[in-house]
């Protein structure tokens, strides 16, 4: 009852925690923490995808089917971010797979021959191969994105959806990926920077051995996801998040009206999309 005493916005007990969100080593530490968190409070398997989105400012939007339309915008930023990139019959490492849902809309779709979903996250591993089990294609397995537990030249394409901003040494994944693609092979990435951890994709990838073959400022789709798909986020997080991390859960997910959210509406924390090559 004592949340009830403070308008929103103003608990002090909240805006201690968002300050300590937004602190270096605690930031790291509580997205760590809060991953595993949600992978056990979410019973129910309601949440499948743990990315911002994307949306067309045009309007356009991908065809799916109607079991796949409620994570409609996290999935577009999956498909934006191979859709420049031939993924049928490939072998395809995704590196911070999380719940899954990336992993399993692009087994489905675009039919790659193998599709391996990494993550350090145990829960949220063991949830994938639960939830995905009939999928022949696809396969998960707990690993650590510096040390890609992967023989040289394992995979044709490696994808990172809004992860690599996590690992706390950028330049060690990068290596990775390079050593365990194919030549030739695709390195696909969506990530935004982060100073208060030091991250610059754009600068940590001019310094790796990747070849830089698109690049594309999404900053604003994302946004634009994020305000389109507050009320399904909102209400995911009140049936799912006990009521005193409600705020911090807000905080995660950016929904409209947060800190995370207007630094992508007003461009404060720009956000990329690259396709890399290794040569």
């Amino acid at each position: 009852m004592k949340q009830d005493m403070y308008p929103a916005g103003t608990n002090p007990v909240h805006s201690a925690v968002v300050k300590l969100f937004y602190s270096r080593a605690a930031r790291h530490l509580f997205t760590n923490a809060w991953y595993s968190l949600l992978s056990n409070l979410d019973r129910g398997a309601a949440i499948r995808f743990l990315n911002y989105g994307y949306a067309a400012l045009d309007g356009e939007q991908v065809a799916l089917q109607a079991m796949d339309e409620p994570d409609r915008y996290a999935i577009q930023l999956y498909h934006h971010v191979v859709s420049g990139t031939a993924i049928v019959e490939k072998d395809v490492l995704e590196v911070g797979s999380g719940r899954g849902g990336g992993a399993s809309y692009v087994a489905r779709y675009l039919h790659p021959r193998s599709y391996t979903g990494l993550d350090i996250c145990k829960p949220a591993i063991r949830f994938s191969q639960t939830r995905y089990a009939d999928q022949g294609n696809l396969a998960f397995r707990v690993g650590d994105a510096l040390s890609l537990p992967f023989e040289n030249d394992s995979f044709d394409v490696v994808i990172n959806v809004e992860s690599a901003q996590h690992y706390g040494d950028m330049g060690r994944f990068l290596d990775e990926a390079h050593r365990v693609l194919r030549p030739g092979g695709d390195f696909l990435m969506a990530c935004f920077e982060d100073p208060s951890k030091d991250v610059f994709p754009r600068e940590s990838l001019a310094r790796s051995r990747l070849r830089l073959v698109k690049e594309d400022d999404i900053t604003a789709n994302v946004a634009r996801a994020l305000e389109l798909d507050g009320a399904r986020r909102t209400a995911l997080a009140v049936e799912i998040v006990p009521r005193p991390l409600l705020g911090l859960s807000h905080e995660f997910a950016g929904i409209p009206g947060t800190q995370l959210h207007a630094s992508f509406a007003n461009g404060e924390c720009p956000y990329y999309c690259f396709t890399c090559r290794k040569d």
